[in-house]
């Protein structure tokens, strides 16, 4: 039998090592704000300072709170009862999102939970921790309790939790101005927490549940704009898949196209998450439990022009976290492939709608059908036409494999601009008295064999077999089309 040995990690080396796990502010409390939702709370208050001298932040809810044995277990890393009785409604997972959470902000954590009307407190501090170099706790005395910033918020109430933050010492290193900082910080989280638990602040959830932070009531946002009379909502679909156990869960999925900003009221901006992000945030919408855990986002499907309002709401059960692959921090999401396609068929009804709702304006006219062109002349009514930079051409394969969907689409909308901003009177004069410089040197040849180089290679590294078969598709596109002679060129690996 081999001999086994204990080797216990070092307290204060792993806790300094997981407060760099890249929790924003706002997922840092949104994850605190979870464990209130799983707890069955009702009222959350959120607590940011007032005062420079007070700068402590505290969330407080009135759920089932836990009584010292409970306590005691939930401030481990790796909580026994996390794993062992987790509800179908849990939104937590591995039993280290309040600690790794908390402390990745601030190097003082307190939690005070009330039940049964008893209460009991403990504390994690850093600076204990750096000291000792083992994992000990402050197992807080009734007036130790007693001085706990905010305990008078379960004073009236039978059961509840306070999670206060004390010491941040990042904050205080970054910007030497801890309560500015957090002030910034406050009007983030409160935007945040308005998106994520949306679907809880619009009556969704098990129980009606109100957010403050501090006097400020939250309303849930709405990026579906589910009630906007020009909003199409398509047939939900349910997916089958089974859990790692062998019992078949449900995967739920229902597309939206969105209205034209110009049917937009500014209600209706601030609802679906402000106009900023109205084409930006387009894609899928991932909830678990009906929490948001990651949105705006194609998980690198193929993105089109004519689809920049579509949204898809995907709805997944806390059981197939392992399958979906959701993180400690709750902002990261894969999709399966045992249910990709499913889903793109789902998206594909999605976005067939969305191109009906937008090519009414017009068709695309082409010269040479075999030639992908970089600019689409588009036949609209009483026959006028438009230019519009068409975004399928292979020109842009360089930009869409490489970059996110956040900023591809961002790049769509300067990419509009230009489109509307083409000085087609200024081109004409000029072209008309031969003062357009449309000269081909040297350096333009060698740039253009540059460029087709380099998509032949991306090409071939995505899994095309047949060099030849790329070039010969290159070459039917725009710039690559006019320059024939460079076949043979290309031929040469």
């Amino acid at each position: 039998m081999a001999k086994l040995k204990a080797n216990k990690p070092t307290a204060d080396v792993l806790m300094n090592s997981m407060r760099a796990m890249g929790y924003s502010f706002e997922a840092a409390i949104a994850d605190i704000v979870d464990n209130s939702v799983s707890a069955q709370a009702r009222n959350i208050v959120l607590r940011f300072p007032i005062d420079p001298s007070d700068c402590c932040v505290a969330v407080c809810d009135d759920g089932i709170g836990m009584n010292k044995k409970e306590l005691l277990d939930a401030m481990k890393y790796g909580s026994q009862l996390k794993s062992a009785n987790r509800s179908e409604d849990d939104l937590g997972r591995f039993g280290l999102g309040m600690k790794a959470a908390s402390l990745s902000q601030c190097r003082r954590l307190t939690v005070a939970s009330k039940k049964d009307g008893k209460l009991s407190a403990y504390i994690w501090d850093l600076d204990i921790i750096e000291e000792k170099k083992d994992w000990y706790m402050v197992d807080c005395s009734k007036e130790q309790i007693a001085e706990i910033r905010y305990v008078d918020f379960l004073s009236d109430k039978e059961s509840g939790t306070i999670v206060l933050w004390e010491n941040f010492d990042l904050i205080e290193k970054s910007s030497g101005n801890v309560y500015a900082e957090l002030g910034k910080h406050q009007n983030a989280t409160a935007e945040y927490l308005s998106l994520i638990f949306h679907r809880y602040l619009n009556g969704e959830g098990r129980n009606p549940l109100t957010i403050m932070v501090n006097n400020y009531k939250l309303t849930g946002l709405d990026p579906f704009l589910e009630n906007h009379r020009k909003t199409n909502v398509r047939r939900k679909i349910e997916i089958p898949i089974k859990d790692s156990d062998g019992k078949e869960q449900i995967v739920s999925v229902q597309p939206f196209v969105l209205p034209f900003q110009k049917d937009l009221s500014a209600e209706d901006k601030r609802l679906s998450g402000g106009i900023e992000n109205y084409r930006a945030k387009q894609g899928f919408y991932i909830y678990r439990n009906k929490r948001l855990i990651i949105w705006g986002t194609w998980f690198g499907r193929h993105r089109d022009e004519l689809t920049k309002y579509a949204r898809i709401k995907v709805d997944i059960p806390n059981s197939l976290d392992d399958i979906w692959g959701i993180d400690i921090k709750k902002q990261h999401a894969t999709i399966p492939a045992i249910i990709r396609n499913r889903l793109t068929k789902a998206v594909d009804e999605a976005m067939d709608l969305a191109v009906k709702a937008q090519t009414y304006r017009g068709r695309v006219e082409k010269v040479d059908e075999k030639v992908d062109y970089i600019w689409d002349r588009i036949k609209e009514r009483d026959n006028q036409f438009v230019y519009r930079i068409n975004r399928n051409s292979r020109i842009f394969d360089l930009l869409k494999e490489k970059v996110d969907d956040e900023t591809w689409n961002r790049l769509d909308m300067v990419l509009d601009e230009i489109e509307t901003s083409v000085p087609y009177q200024q081109i004409y004069i000029d072209k008309s008295q031969n003062r357009v410089d449309d000269t081909v040197d040297d350096e333009r040849v060698a740039e253009i064999e540059s460029k087709a180089r380099i998509l032949i290679k991306m090409s071939m590294d995505m899994g095309a077999a047949d060099r030849n078969a790329v070039i010969g598709r290159l070459l039917q596109s725009e710039p690559f089309c006019k320059y024939p002679e460079l076949e043979e060129k290309l031929k040469e690996a």
